[in-house]
């Protein structure tokens, strides 16, 4: 006859694990561009608060039937700031030897309590020696969150279609990720996994993720693929540095930047600036012809007291070395409008848009936010080809190596407009390379 002491033992330990399976559902599922085109990391969470039985395994393969491929990943657990001390487990997997513009399909979950989230599909990198004859298409916005986040419907339906290859969030996602304990950043990262677990979801920190450290934006995108061979300091101990990284899609080199650095974390100033030139200066050209930097916190803008000192100050930290080295686009958000710009150096323009002698800037930071639109105060410059308070999303769409297409598209409930393309521009450039020769 069992004692009663060791029946508490295993009524304990089956509450236990009943309540780990029921917690280790994966969620917040996002995956991002690797190091590697033959490669795609993918992240997502469990709220089993860091529960030991819990395991990281992703299964993938050529069709939903047949998920081949088994890899295990890494797991840790973050714990937010605030008085709850919410606690959740992430992981992160890297999956291997895909083939070039493939479709895979793949889940997420544990392997052990065989607890795995649904099938979702994704396209792998194209070759970077050959990319596909049909156009590379990239959703580029900036400043979304979660409860007035007014493109979200119009970006659902856009990957749900197949129109997008990659996203590109420059910053502000929740607002905030650490609200309500750390939740809110868990309902964000809910409401865009439909799009995220199928599209590779790019980032940058905003300045609506600095508290703490940065510890939301760097834990929660830990699968960003880290090049600087850094680290970033978090409440949660030391984490890989996704605060400035790069990687390269078919024809372009894709690079993010920490605008933050310059306003919370001087001391990183110049080591990111060096780290800036030398992946600049690695660019090859032939291969990735196209050179587009991002950051939350634009250079240039017009709409209020923002574009005087904070963009003289990333201007300051960035414009020598964007001229020198050729960069052709400059995106960023932060102001809660949209702003495409002409080429500007020093703050002057030739109003080009074919071969232009100069970095083209474009401010589309008006996905949503908890704000209404933030409205020009100041007469648009010269510089400044199309502006808009509405909100919206950007396409870009590289065609080649010389033709890329841009586009805004206005999601605007307040004003009954709902995806219609207000600003588009052929941007064409048949001598990438340094502005300065």
């Amino acid at each position: 006859m069992l004692s009663s002491s060791f029946l508490a033992i295993v009524i304990a330990f089956a509450l236990r694990l009943t309540s780990s399976l029921a917690s280790d559902t994966p969620e917040q599922i996002h995956l991002a561009i690797a190091t590697d085109s033959t490669k795609m990391n993918v992240q997502w969470a469990t709220l089993d608060e860091g529960n030991t039985i819990s395991s990281t395994t992703v299964m993938y393969g050529l069709s939903p039937d047949q998920l081949t491929f088994i890899i295990q990943g890494s797991n840790f657990t973050f714990t937010d700031s605030g008085k709850d001390k919410h606690t959740i487990s992430h992981h992160i997997c890297e999956m291997k030897d895909l083939k070039p513009s493939t479709k895979y399909f793949y889940k997420v979950g544990c392997l052990l309590l065989h607890e795995f989230s649904d099938v979702f599909d994704f396209t792998s990198s194209p070759d970077p020696l050959n990319p596909n004859s049909s156009p590379l298409r990239f959703g580029i916005w900036g400043d979304m969150g979660y409860n007035n986040a007014q493109i979200l419907k119009s970006v659902l339906k856009e990957v749900a279609d197949n129109n997008f290859d990659m996203i590109l969030h420059v910053g502000d996602f929740g607002y905030d990720l650490h609200t309500d304990n750390g939740r809110n950043g868990d309902n964000f990262m809910n409401s865009v996994q439909p799009m995220a677990a199928r599209v590779p979801y790019m980032v940058d920190i905003g300045n609506h993720e600095n508290i703490y450290l940065g510890s939301h934006y760097t834990e929660r995108f830990r699968l960003m693929p880290v090049t600087s061979g850094k680290t970033m300091r978090t409440r949660n101990g030391v984490a890989p540095n996704n605060h400035f990284y790069s990687h390269d899609y078919g024809l372009v080199k894709f690079i993010a930047l920490s605008s933050e650095i310059f306003f919370t974390k001087p001391w990183m100033i110049v080591e990111q600036r060096k780290w800036l030139e030398s992946e600049l200066e690695k660019v090859d050209r032939s291969i990735t012809p196209w050179v587009v930097v991002h950051a939350h916190r634009p250079a240039y803008c017009s709409c209020d007291k923002d574009c005087d000192a904070t963009s003289s100050t990333i201007r300051i930290g960035f414009e020598e070395t964007f001229h020198k080295y050729g960069v052709d686009l400059f995106i960023a958000g932060h102001e809660h409008n949209y702003e495409r710009m002409y080429d500007v150096y020093k703050n002057e323009t030739t109003k080009s848009t074919i071969n232009p002698p100069a970095t083209i800037h474009i401010v589309t930071g008006n996905a949503g936010g908890p704000e209404n639109h933030e409205i020009f105060q100041r007469e648009q410059p010269s510089r400044t080809a199309f502006r808009t308070d509405a909100y919206g999303y950007s396409r870009m769409q590289v065609y080649n190596t010389t033709h890329l297409h841009w586009e805004q598209v206005e999601c605007d409930t307040d004003a009954g407009v709902q995806d219609v393309v207000i600003d588009e521009v052929w941007i064409v450039q048949e001598n990438h390379g340094s502005f300065g020769r």
